[in-house]
Order: structure tokens, then sequence, then C-alpha cells
């Protein structure tokens, strides 16, 4: 196919179809799309507190890093008198922050998985599709 462009004669554009052009072997299209229409505010209200859902994912780093320290720090220490506090209290201290952070390991743990799917990308478009859950 030939096209004629403007007043200039001598100016052609070429086409050529699929049975000319040899480096192309099949044509597909896939341009089909749901069309979603939302207010501003409702978008960011639901954007807002998805996020929320997204950081309860990464909720179990702090406690598992103060977790790893605290006991490599209770492994390693020989714990003596300091500050006018004898050292088996300063290990007895240690021993509770320990635990205090494996109890918030743990904790952080069962809300992840409790919300694993309310944090996902399937259902945040649909609730800006506003679909049944």
């Amino acid at each position: 196919m030939v096209y004629n462009v403007g007043e200039k004669k001598d100016f052609k554009i070429e086409f050529k179809t699929n049975e000319e052009n040899k480096f192309i072997d099949q044509r597909r299209t896939n341009v089909k799309s749901d069309l979603i229409e939302i207010t501003e505010d409702k978008l960011e209200n639901i954007l807002l507190k998805h996020l929320t859902q997204l950081e309860i994912r990464k909720s179990w780093i702090t406690p598992l890093s103060l977790f790893i320290t605290i006991i490599l720090a209770n492994l390693s220490a020989i714990f003596v008198d300091k500050f006018g506090i004898k050292g088996s209290v300063w290990e007895s201290l240690f021993l509770l922050m320990a635990m205090f952070s494996a109890v918030w390991l743990i904790v952080s743990l069962i809300r992840i998985f409790k919300n694993w799917n309310e944090s996902s990308l399937a259902h945040l478009i649909a609730l800006i599709k506003n679909a049944k859950l």
C-alpha cells in the first residue's frame, strides 16, 4: 500500500501488510481493559488503609533484630557491677528484654499470617473496584 501525503507528489509512506513483512510471524493484540472510576478522596482513603496493611508485612524485622542482638550480647557478655547495679541484675534484665522481644516477634508473625490476604495487591485492586471480597 502506498499513500501520498500532502500536496507534494514525491513524498510517500509505505505500509507493508503481514504477508509482505518477513520479520513478524504473528500479531496478537490484548487491549481489552476494565475502566475503574473512583473519586480522589476515596482512592486516597483506600490507599492509606492499605499502606498500614503493607506495614504489617514488615513488622517482624524490628523484633527479630532486637532478639538476635540481645541474645548475642547475653551470650558474649560478662556481666559485672556497673552504675550501682549488680551483674546478676544486668543479666536478668537482658534475659527479660530477650523474652520481651521474642513475644513481640511471635505477636508480629501472628498478625502477618492473619492479615496476609488483606495486604496483597489483589485485595487492593478489589477494594478499588468495590468488588465483593
